[in-house]
C-alpha cells in the first residue's frame, strides 16, 4: 500500500522573483550553455543549488555543495524562499506540444511526499537500472543542503478524484515552451479523498531512479521523520498527456573498430538494410557509422533467447535490451560494468545530435530506438525486472524548484 502525505512546501516568493527567472530543468538535462543562461537570469536562480560549479581551490569544507547550502539558507533569510504555513498537496498541469508533434497536450499530476520503501517491498517499483556517478553527486547535495529541489516522477495505474482548484500559485513557461501551472490543495476532505484513492495502488517510477535511491540511502543515514519520505509528482498511467520519447545511444572510445567488419558481424544475427527514412517498426534499431545509416532487425527473436540467460525477466522482448545485450555486450564487449561507468556509451534525446557525433568523428557508432510503451514499463516493473539504464524519456520533464521539500 502506497502512502502519500501533504507537506510544508518551500516555494519561491513570487512577490520577490519571477518563477520563469529562477526555475530550472532537472540537473541531468542541463548543459553548459543552459547553466550559464540560468546564472545570468537571476541571482536567485536555482542553478546555484541544482547544478553548482566547481571552482579552483575547492576543498572538503568549501565546494559546490556548501555553496548550494549557503545559497539556500540566504534565500530563506532574504524572504526569496518561504515555507508554507500549512501542509498541502500541490497540483501540476503541464501544457505542451511534443517534439515532432502538432497537437497540444496537457499532463496532470499530484505533487506529494511519498513514504520511501525498498524495491522488494513492492510499494514503489523501478523499471530501469541506474548509474553510479549521479547517485554520489545527488547524495552529497542532499546531505549538505537538506532539501529536495526536484520531484521524482511516478505513475499510478488507476485514477484519483479530480481536485477542485482555486487560483494557481504561479504559471511559468520553461525552456521547451511547456506551460507549468501549480495549485495548492489544503482542503482536508480533498486530501483525504486523494489519499484513499492512492492507498491501495503501487507507484511506478517513470523518472528519477537515481534520486529515489539516493533518498533511500539518506533515509537510512539520517533517521529523521522527514527523511522517510521523498517528494514526487504522481501521474495517472492512462493520462492522455503522458508522452515517452526514445533515448538514443552513441558509442565511442572503442580501441579497435572497423565499421565494415562490424557490419559483417551484425549480419550473422540481424537483417541489415539501408535506411530510407520513416519511422522504425517494432524491434527495429537504427544505426549510423562511418559508412552511413542502416536499419537492423533480428532475423530470429527466438534464436536470441540464449543470450538472455541470467538477464532480468522480459529483456528478450525489449528492443533496448536487445541492443544492449546482442550488440553492445556480445559484439562490442561493452558489459554492464562499462555501462555503469559510462566509459563508452552516451545518451541522446535528439536523433540529429547523436548522428552529428558520428559524422564529426566524435563517436564510432550511433543507435536509434523507438519509444518504450508505458505498458512495457509497467510489465517490467511488475515482473520485478529492470530495463537497461536510460530506456525511457518521459516528456516534458519536471522543473526543479517548483516546490521544495526539507528532509531534516
Amino acid at each position: 500500500m502506497a502512502e502519500i502525505q501533504p507537506f510544508h512546501g518551500v516555494l519561491y516568493n513570487t512577490q520577490r522573483v519571477n518563477p520563469a527567472d529562477v526555475l530550472t530543468q532537472p540537473y541531468d538535462k542541463i548543459n553548459t550553455e543552459m547553466r550559464e543562461r540560468y546564472l545570468a537570469q537571476s541571482p536567485y536562480n536555482l542553478i546555484r543549488i541544482e547544478l553548482g560549479k566547481e571552482e579552483p581551490g575547492d576543498s572538503d569544507s568549501s565546494n559546490k555543495y556548501t555553496r548550494a547550502r549557503d545559497f539556500y539558507q540566504a534565500c530563506h533569510k532574504e524572504g526569496v524562499l518561504h515555507r508554507s504555513a500549512q501542509p498541502a498537496l500541490y497540483w501540476l498541469e503541464q501544457t505542451f506540444t511534443p517534439p515532432g508533434g502538432s497537437r497540444q497536450l496537457i499532463r496532470k499530476g499530484l505533487i506529494a511526499r511519498v513514504r520511501l520503501s525498498r524495491w522488494d517491498e513492492g510499494q514503489v517499483l523501478p523499471h530501469e537500472h541506474t548509474l553510479s556517478k549521479p547517485k554520489a553527486d545527488r547524495m552529497s547535495l542532499l546531505r549538505t543542503v537538506g532539501a529536495q529541489q526536484g520531484q521524482i516522477f511516478m505513475l499510478h495505474p488507476r485514477p484519483i478524484p479530480a481536485p477542485t482548484l482555486a487560483a494557481p500559485l504561479y504559471s511559468v513557461v520553461d525552456d521547451y515552451k511547456v506551460t507549468n501551472t501549480v495549485w495548492e490543495i489544503t482542503d482536508p476532505a480533498q486530501i483525504a479523498g486523494i489519499q484513499a484513492a492512492l492507498r491501495p495502488q503501487s507507484f511506478y517510477i517513470a523518472d528519477g531512479h537515481h534520486r529515489y535511491e539516493t533518498a533511500l540511502a539518506y533515509r537510512d543515514e539520517a533517521g529523521t521523520e522527514a527523511a522517510k519520505y521523498v517528494m514526487a509528482t504522481i501521474v495517472d498511467m492512462n493520462d492522455p498527456g503522458l508522452v515517452v520519447l526514445p533515448t538514443h545511444r552513441t558509442v565511442a572510445n572503442l580501441a579497435v573498430f572497423d565499421p565494415q567488419r562490424f557490419r559483417e558481424k551484425l549480419a550473422g544475427t540481424f537483417d541489415v538494410r539501408p535506411f530510407t527514412g520513416g519511422a522504425l517498426a517494432t524491434y527495429e534499431i537504427g544505426m549510423a557509422d562511418a559508412l552511413g545509416r542502416v536499419v537492423l532487425r533480428p532475423k530470429n527473436l527466438a534464436a536470441l533467447k540464449p543470450l538472455f540467460t541470467g538477464k532480468p525477466p522480459l529483456w528478450d522482448t525489449l528492443d533496448v535490451a536487445i541492443l544492449h545485450v546482442a550488440i553492445l555486450e556480445v559484439l562490442l564487449g561493452i558489459d554492464e560494468i562499462k555501462l555503469r561507468e559510462e566509459a563508452n556509451v552516451t545518451y541522446w534525446r535528439e536523433t540529429e545530435k547523436a548522428l552529428a557525433q558520428v559524422q564529426s568523428g566524435a563517436a564510432q557508432l550511433a543507435f536509434f530506438l523507438t519509444p518504450t510503451p508505458v505498458g512495457d514499463v509497467k510489465a517490467v516493473a511488475d515482473a520485478r525486472s529492470r530495463m537497461p539504464q536510460k530506456s525511457t524519456d518521459f516528456y516534458p520533464k519536471l522543473l526543479s524548484g517548483m516546490v521544495m521539500y526539507e528532509v531534516r
